[in-house]
């Protein structure tokens, strides 16, 4: 049997094979649909591992041994997070308040100025109908913050919602560290040698630099344009380069934040919200064409067009977590795949 199947045409087997995947792919999507929010928590949990395990690789390449290396980062972790809950967030929940509250004198604010601007067209007699375009952008602002509000919610509410599902992270997390190798390798032990050993090897390359090399960079960045807003003297200065830090986890995610907050401060003052937009576009060029590259190169290996469509689907199969889970997980399909097409022992013999 198995040897008839060999002398089936490649490009029949692997028809015949995609079916197959996509029945088995589905039937565990909505498994882990019915299970959540267990899936999210497991997703979460193997985020926070890759990136934990990466400084505790290089600890041991220096020669600590992996249970001391092991407690030393979970050490500085929990002191970043006492950190971030006792100084940063108290300041970004504080400053987001007060933004929404003021947010509506924004508008008003920025009305006023379209309606100048109206008023100066009329009187060159420029057909500009800027109040049809201001609505336009109203409601297309509004609705992707409605997108993202909910989206982000679901996210807390299924992960971070209750102190019984904190608490699910956090061991799950610590399991992951400490067995996550036999875990890895007891789950792919069911996919046929050598493949096996490859899908393993490029999860945990490819997701661990990844992970590592972006948080580096969302820290740079974030301080970076955190930075920028506090030297224009710009009202929640750390909300907003933390947001615009964040968003960069997210390819392109980023560039879209800065338009939309350069546009809110447009609202309040035009020519301050022109001089932040053209600043911080010029510290994400840097942070994008400058540092990105040394830190990540090439190592996703994939077209903009293919993170695009990466991004669309895993944006609409898991929301924020696909999003941020998509550009790796492609890459790592991408690496395999090319194996599979340009492998010398994998191509059909001669007959």
């Amino acid at each position: 049997m198995f040897e008839s199947w060999q002398h089936v045409p490649r490009w029949l087997r692997l028809s015949l094979s995609f079916p197959l995947f996509f029945l088995n792919g589905w039937l565990l999507f909505i498994l882990i649909g019915y299970l959540e929010p267990l899936g999210t928590i497991l997703t979460t949990a193997t985020l926070f591992a890759f990136l934990l395990n990466f400084p505790i690789r290089l600890l041991e390449q220096r020669g600590l041994k992996r249970g001391w290396a092991t407690a030393l980062v979970f050490l500085l972790a929990l002191i970043i997070i006492a950190v971030l809950g006792l100084i940063l967030i108290p300041i970004i929940i504080t400053q987001l308040t007060e933004f929404l509250k003021n947010l509506p004198q924004w508008l008003d604010s920025g009305n006023e100025q379209f309606n100048y601007l109206k008023k100066w067209a009329i009187s060159h007699k420029i057909p500009l109908d800027v109040q049809q375009v201001v609505t336009q952008l109203a409601d297309k602002f509004s609705s992707l913050l409605n997108s993202l509000g909910n989206q982000v919610l679901e996210v807390v509410t299924g992960t971070i919602g209750t102190i019984l599902n904190i608490l699910f992270v956090f061991v799950l997390t610590i399991f992951l560290v400490l067995t996550g190798e036999d875990i890895w390798r007891g789950l792919l032990s069911w996919i046929p040698t050598p493949w096996d050993e490859r899908i393993q090897v490029s999860l945990k390359q490819t997701f661990e630099k990844y992970f590592a090399t972006q948080g580096i960079l969302a820290i740079i960045l974030s301080i970076a344009q955190t930075m920028v807003f506090g030297i224009l003297q710009i009202p929640y200065a750390l909300l907003f380069g933390l947001t615009i830090g964040l968003t960069t986890l997210i390819p392109y995610a980023s560039a879209l934040t800065i338009i939309i907050i350069s546009a809110f401060l447009m609202f309040q003052n035009f020519q301050l919200g022109l001089t932040a937009l053209i600043l911080t576009i010029v510290v994400g060029q840097i942070n994008d064409n400058i540092l990105a590259p040394k830190l990540v190169g090439g190592m996703t290996g994939l077209n903009p067009f293919w993170i695009i469509i990466a991004l669309f689907i895993g944006g609409k199969i898991a929301g924020i977590l696909g999003l941020l889970i998509a550009v790796p997980f492609t890459s790592v399909l991408k690496t395999n795949i090319d194996i599979l097409r340009y492998s010398p022992e994998l191509k059909e013999p001669d007959n």
